[in-house]
């Protein structure tokens, strides 16, 4: 498959891949990342996306965006991002039904629903009236309350607070404790709390702030040198590598905390992955550790208590002479020979397995191309979407051969 190409974003300064961008009309790219150009959208707000709708020369179907937009929400209300509807709004506008259309035709399209808006609207309202009457009486549960009024009313109601990003994303101005609101019932005060940092000498944070940084707070120096001494006493570490491989560990690990003491769910689990990464690379993980103490001794002691207990050690024995390499080589090569000269399956597997890569890769080719080059990842919500359409569009014609034949009768 060919490399996908890279576009410039002029708002955030990055070089991405072409899937990072919304696609125009006549097959061009966005100026911007879809990041950056859906960062301000209220999905609940039609003023904060309608120009972006007329930029991308698509019709504006408020039927069509509130159904998206309301299944996310019931779903998990914290999944409805800016970026969440848009993107799939934009991928529906597509679809046979509305592709023929653009923004010219959002009047044209509004006024179709307008009768029909007006009279849900009011059958609506009635029926939240009522449910919210029998909810203040008591006569139903909230939860059934909760089922009945519409997404938007539920939204007006207990709008969802909009999780803060984290304060380490690359050009974001770090969020301090003092700066997130916070319920001083509940939560501990900055006053109150206990300076971790106010014993350092200056010795001290010289020490720190040429080991850790010196954009690191000297509270955050103290929790990332608690860390690293827990984790040299866990480990047997001696090279170099590996003590850089841990002072990673351990910034991460202050990373990922902050992250989700925030709420940065996505910062979090990033950052978990990194930081398992770099441990298993290091070899600095509670699994190898207890490998590493069962297999091997650390003491003349221990060694001889072991000779005594069980005798001969097996372990490492073979009966090709250790000086003699060419051995060990010879038989290697026999081995190989009777696998390719004697196993006669093992040819057939080979080019079988060719074969299905190669038609795997071409399958792969096919559906990037039937993508104008992209290949998007589908979730679920988008599968029953789009059932849902092909249900839809097959009712529409039906209608429409129904006229039809009427029409020539």
């Amino acid at each position: 498959m060919n490399e996908k190409e890279k576009y410039y974003c002029s708002k955030c300064g990055k070089t991405m891949d072409e899937n990072s961008f919304f696609t125009y009309k006549d097959g061009t790219k966005t100026e911007l990342c879809k990041k950056c150009l859906t960062m301000h959208i209220d999905n609940f707000d039609e003023s904060t996306y309608l120009w972006l709708l007329e930029k991308m020369d698509v019709p504006y179907v408020p039927e069509e965006w509130n159904t998206l937009r309301d299944r996310i929400y019931e779903k998990d209300p914290t999944k409805l991002t800016s970026q969440s509807v848009f993107g799939r709004y934009l991928s529906k506008m597509k679809l046979k039904q509305w592709r023929a259309y653009g923004w010219a035709d959002t009047e044209k399209l509004q006024q179709e629903y307008q009768e029909k808006a007006e009279m849900h609207a009011k059958e609506v309202a009635e029926r939240e009236a009522e449910a919210k009457e029998r909810y203040e009486n008591g006569e139903i549960s909230e939860a059934e309350y909760k089922t009945l009024i519409q997404t938007e009313t539920k939204h007006r109601e207990t709008p969802i607070q909009a999780v803060p990003q984290s304060p380490y994303a690359i050009g974001q101005t770090p969020i301090t404790p003092g700066s997130i609101p916070m319920n001083e019932q509940m939560y501990m005060s900055e006053d109150d709390m206990i300076d971790t940092a106010a014993d350092l000498t200056e010795d001290d944070k010289i020490y720190l702030a040429m080991k850790w940084g010196r954009l690191y707070k000297p509270t955050e120096w103290v929790a990332l040198e608690k860390t690293y001494t827990e984790m040299t006493e866990s480990f047997d570490i001696q090279d170099a590598d590996t003590i850089n491989t841990l002072i990673l560990i351990c910034k991460t690990n202050l990373k990922m905390n902050q992250s989700l003491d925030i709420g940065d769910v996505d910062g979090f689990q990033k950052l978990s992955k990194v930081s398992d990464s770099l441990r298993k690379s290091a070899k600095l993980t509670a699994a190898q550790n207890k490998e590493d103490k069962n297999d091997f001794v650390d003491s003349v002691g221990e060694l001889v208590a072991m000779c005594e207990r069980e005798g001969f050690i097996p372990r490492y024995a073979t009966d090709i002479p250790q000086d003699k390499v060419d051995l060990t080589l010879k038989d290697m090569n026999d081995y190989l020979h009777k696998l390719v000269t004697q196993d006669l399956g093992f040819g057939q597997q080979i080019e079988d397995a060719l074969k299905k890569i190669q038609i795997q890769k071409e399958m792969n080719e096919a559906e990037a191309a039937a993508n104008d080059g992209e290949a998007p990842l589908l979730e679920d919500e988008d599968y029953a979407a789009f059932l849902e359409e092909m249900e839809a569009q097959k009712d529409a014609d039906l209608d429409i051969t129904i006229e039809e034949q009427d029409g020539e009768a």
